[in-house]
C-alpha cells in the first residue's frame, strides 16, 4: 500500500476538508450517467512504489499522470480507471484514477509529481485546486484484460483496463453458457468466486455512462495482459 511522504503526511495532518472482436450495445437500465461536477479541495504528489497502485493495473498509465483517491472518493475500486480533470494555480491536466490514498480525508487527491507540475509548482508541496470526473476520454488504446495469478476453472478474476469511464459492471460467459456477473473486489479485480470455466471467455464490460461492449476469445492465462480490439466507445 502507498503512503505518503512523512512532510506530506504533516502538511496533511493540518488540513481537514470534506468536499479480439466487439459488438457495441445499448446500455441496461442500470448503467446511468454520471453527473459532472467540480470539487474544490486540495492536492499533494507522490510516486507509485512500483505496478499501477490499489487498482492493480501492471504499470503507471501513460506520461506519468496518475492521481490517488480518499478512501470515499475511492469507493472501493469503483473509481478505478477513470480520469479526472485538475486544475490549479499554474493549469490544468487530466489525470487517471490508479490509487487509493488511506491517508487522504475526502477533498485531497494525491497526484504524480509530473502531474502536480502541471498545476502548480512542486516546491509548494499542498496547493488548492478543483478537479471533476473526465467524462468519455479520449484514449489511444482499445480494452485490455489481464487474469489475476490463482485463478482457474473453479475461481476467476479479471482485470479490465483501458475503458476511459468507471466500470459498472462485468460479466462473462463461455460458449454455449449464460452471462455471469462478476463482482468488484476493492483491488479493482472482478471476481467469479466458484469460477467461469476454461475458457475461452466472451466478456461484456458496461461503464457508468452507458456503454457496453462484448469481446471475445479471452483465455484463461494467468498473469498475462491479453489487448484486444474492442474500444468502450
Amino acid at each position: 500500500m502507498r503512503r505518503l511522504p512523512a512532510v506530506l503526511a504533516a502538511a496533511l495532518a493540518a488540513t481537514s476538508l470534506l468536499p479480439a472482436s466487439a459488438l457495441a450495445e445499448s446500455a441496461p437500465s442500470g448503467a446511468t450517467s454520471a453527473s459532472v461536477k467540480s470539487t474544490s479541495g486540495k492536492a499533494t504528489f507522490y510516486k507509485l512504489r512500483s505496478g499501477g497502485g490499489n487498482c492493480s493495473y501492471p504499470s503507471p498509465p501513460a506520461g506519468d499522470l496518475y492521481v490517488a483517491l480518499s478512501r470515499r472518493e475511492y469507493r472501493a475500486a469503483a473509481a478505478c480507471g477513470g480520469y479526472l480533470t485538475v486544475t490549479g494555480p499554474r493549469g490544468s491536466v487530466r489525470v487517471k484514477v490508479v490509487d487509493q490514498c488511506p491517508e487522504c480525508p475526502a477533498g485531497h487527491i494525491d497526484l504524480s509529481r509530473k502531474a502536480f507540475a502541471r498545476v502548480a509548482a512542486p516546491g509548494k508541496g499542498l496547493v488548492g485546486v478543483t478537479y471533476s470526473p473526465a467524462a468519455n476520454p479520449k484514449l489511444g488504446r482499445p480494452l485490455a484484460f489481464r487474469v489475476k495469478e490463482g485463478s482457474s476453472q473453479w475461481w476467476l478474476a479479471l482485470l479490465v483496463i483501458d475503458h476511459g469511464n468507471p466500470l459498472a459492471a462485468v460479466e462473462v460467459k463461455t460458449a454455449g453458457g449464460a452471462w455471469r456477473k462478476l463482482a468488484r473486489a476493492d483491488y479493482n479485480y472482478w471476481i467469479a468466486e466458484s469460477g467461469a470455466g476454461r475458457g475461452f471467455f466472451s466478456v461484456r464490460v458496461t461503464d457508468t455512462r452507458g456503454h457496453r461492449v462484448t469481446t471475445h476469445g479471452i483465455r484463461l492465462a494467468p498473469a498475462t495482459v491479453q489487448r484486444t480490439t474492442t474500444k468502450m466507445y
